[in-house]
């Protein structure tokens, strides 16, 4: 299929924190299917960005090297809980699972809530649901015919979602804890952050060290932006922990408002949870580009950078990482005519960041896995942004 009939763009990552380079092969491959997959959709006549983005994440679900869906991290007790989120900028609609164990692709629950809440009220007049959480969204999903769900596995035996890596990891780290929660029991709220500062030596020993979701950002012809998260959440939590990925405003956020000055925006977000679902980070970055306060690098920057430093009082190993998508310009002319600008911005707080971004302009995705030298005492917040004015890409790393 040629990939230049329709105009679009895509961009993706697969969560913040330290990708190993042994693992870094992995990583962009999958980056770049996703890309790939959103884009075969968008270059449809009847392709929707809503759909390029349930392409993507499933592609990054289905990997796994990422932290969803297959290959998830583990709860404390041993089995995969998910959370996925997806929002549509046009309609506004919104669909997410909390929680959820059973289900091979979350994101495909999330999206069928988003599109089911469109189509008005239940029998009875009841309100469609948009968040689903724990064995419910697996019931639901069984129940609407979504092949993506199983029944209930117990602790242990999940070999359809948990890979040989994540196992080891969940044994060792249960170990660990166990170990520490021995020596000192009246310990255990500080158990997370002792094992924390044994990061350097995870690092040296080339494992990876993801702390949360994959996302993707799609934007269709008409110029309509999408957005979806997914996430197995962090290491060891605790079972019925929702975090960021399914959080209203926290894991992403979409907007294709026509009177905001012909903006669209679209934002996801990743990284240790709690701390950026306090901050509402997607929505913020989103709003304040929109409402013209300040330039898509600044906004990503700085919302990060307050989220991180607030998180740091309480957690101190918060990090995070956004990924933003800014389109200028937009009519109701096709996106050739309507693209004056479009930029995607990465900012990331963490030792790395993987993204990868594709528009029908370029023959190939462009993946990396962005690096950067952390301090304890961090004040800057690492920055990428390429921008596309017509032909032409600038791309600015920092």
């Amino acid at each position: 299929m040629d990939l230049k009939q329709r105009a679009f763009f895509v961009a993706v990552h697969v969560g913040a924190g330290y990708h190993s380079l042994a693992n870094s092969f992995a990583y962009r491959r999958a980056m770049n299917q996703a890309c790939l997959a959103a884009a075969s959709v968008l270059s449809q006549e009847t392709g929707t960005s809503f759909d390029a983005v349930v392409a993507a994440v499933k592609v990054l679900e289905d990997a796994d090297i990422t932290n969803a869906g297959k290959g998830s991290n583990l709860t404390e007790d041993g089995v995969v809980e998910c959370d996925a989120s997806i929002m549509d900028g046009r309609t506004y609609a919104y669909g997410a699972v909390g929680a959820a164990s059973g289900l091979q692709n979350p994101i495909e629950v999330a999206a069928a809530l988003a599109k089911q809440s469109l189509r008005g009220s239940l029998s009875f007049g009841r309100i469609p649901p948009i968040f689903l959480a724990g064995d419910g969204a697996q019931a639901w999903a069984s129940a609407h015919g979504l092949r993506t769900a199983r029944q209930q596995i117990k602790p242990g035996e999940d070999t359809w979602l948990v890979t040989d890596r994540t196992y080891r990891q969940w044994q060792k780290y249960k170990e660990m804890l166990e170990g520490m929660e021995a020596h000192a029991p009246n310990s255990a709220i500080n158990a997370g952050a002792q094992s924390m500062n044994n990061l350097p030596d995870l690092l040296a020993s080339n494992e990876d060290a993801v702390m949360d979701t994959v996302g993707a950002i799609c934007v269709d012809s008409y110029g309509n932006i999408a957005v979806g998260s997914s996430s197995g959440g962090i290491a060891m939590k605790v079972r019925g922990r929702v975090g960021v990925a399914a959080t209203y405003g926290c894991g992403c956020w979409a907007s294709s408002d026509k009177t905001q000055v012909g903006s669209s925006v679209g934002c996801c977000v990743t990284g240790a949870g709690e701390h950026l679902m306090k901050g509402l980070v997607a929505y913020e970055c989103c709003c304040s580009i929109s409402s013209l306060q300040v330039d898509p690098e600044s906004a990503c920057r700085d919302i990060l950078l307050k989220a991180h430093q607030q998180g740091k009082m309480t957690i101190p190993e918060a990090c995070g990482g956004v990924l933003l998508v800014h389109v200028n310009g937009i009519s109701n002319q096709n996106l050739c005519e309507q693209l004056e600008s479009l930029e995607v911005v990465a900012a990331y707080a963490t030792k790395s960041f993987g993204i990868g971004y594709l528009t029908d302009t370029l023959k190939k995705p462009k993946v990396t896995i962005l690096r950067q030298n952390l301090k304890e005492d961090i004040q800057e917040i690492g920055l990428f942004s390429s921008l596309f004015r017509f032909d032409k890409v600038e791309s600015r790393k920092r």
